[in-house]
């Protein structure tokens, strides 16, 4: 299930991250493709998994509520996502699942098992991760195209080659953050039933997670990756070097602190950075409102999701 997740994640988060490799047309999709999925992978291993931490142990504690709270909360994510993509919008993997999990709950009636301070966490990350990555993709593009403006045309396409770093940087944040969130269901759903309360993510869930990802991005990733990559404004290698730096810096710094987030609203609130530094005309701001609005829609969606699929999953199970 945990797989089934992250794959239709990679549909969402993997289209988002292809449009922004690709946006400025200096790295291929194909390229684009087998970087993402090294920064993944390596992610976990060098920015710690202080958001699997947070996941799966940190809003409820799935040992005492049970599998079915779980369950219901992927499946519910499943669905609030698949919506987003079948109308060609990004939305946050982590207010999905949340939301989800929040509406399994109560329909449980257990709502006295989720612990509120993570469930801030997540709402300060997706507010805080809006905000910050607009604000630094306006503030480096402008520092860049000050620098870029004062070189020559050669050494400019040099440092915009930079792109590959970046990218690769966004990726680990992907790692660090996004995929960990299926790391810390799968650590959870392991816990269930024992003793043990030692919570640790091995390697295998490290690998699982980002291959069912990597997947999804695959098979799916390029329907969302038209709506990132192309209707904002037009993107330049310059514009796509600065909000992929902008997005890299957001999501690992948020990874550090145990704030999950979603890459796809860090990268797009920096895309609109960078398009409002730009030429704020230029930007389609219609567009803009659009993506603000699916993030904060998934909320009620993954919370209606989340009730329905434990109702069929209590169901199915008094039906056994």
């Amino acid at each position: 299930m945990a797989v089934a997740f992250n794959l239709v994640a990679g549909f969402n988060d993997g289209g988002n991250l292809l449009a922004a490799a690709t946006a400025g047309r200096t790295i291929s999709p194909a390229a684009a493709f087998f970087i993402i999925v090294a920064g993944a992978l390596v992610g976990p291993l060098v920015a710690g998994t202080a958001v699997a931490q947070t996941i799966g142990h940190g809003i409820v504690n799935y040992e005492r509520v049970g599998f079915v709270p779980l369950a219901a909360g992927m499946l519910g994510g499943v669905g609030a996502i698949l919506l987003a993509y079948a109308a060609r919008l990004p939305t946050s993997a982590s207010v999905a699942l949340v939301s989800a999990t929040i509406g399994s709950l109560w329909v449980l009636g257990k709502l006295q098992e989720i612990a509120w301070s993570g469930v801030s966490k997540v709402i300060l990350s997706l507010c805080g991760s809006i905000v910050i990555g607009f604000l630094a993709g306006a503030i480096i593009y402008t520092m860049a195209w000050i620098i870029f403006s004062k070189v020559s045309f050669k050494t400019g396409n040099r440092l915009v080659q930079f792109q590959y770093v970046t990218v690769f940087l966004q990726a680990i944040g992907y790692g660090s953050n996004d995929a960990e969130k299926m790391m810390g269901l799968i650590v959870a759903a392991t816990l269930i039933g024992t003793t043990t309360s030692v919570f640790a993510v091995p390697f295998w869930a490290i690998a699982v997670s980002v291959f069912s990802f990597a997947l999804g991005m695959a098979i799916g990733g390029r329907r969302v990756a038209k709506t990132i990559g192309g209707k904002l404004f037009r993107i330049m290698p310059l514009h796509a070097l600065c909000f992929q730096l902008a997005a890299a810096a957001t999501v690992i710094t948020a990874s550090t602190l145990g704030g999950p987030l979603s890459t796809t609203e860090s990268t797009a609130s920096a895309i609109m950075g960078v398009g409002a530094a730009t030429n704020p005309r230029a930007l389609h701001w219609r567009i803009a409102r659009e993506l603000v609005a699916a993030w904060f829609l998934t909320v009620p969606v993954g919370l209606a999701s989340g009730a329905a699929a434990t109702l069929i999953l209590r169901a199915f199970t008094h039906g056994r």
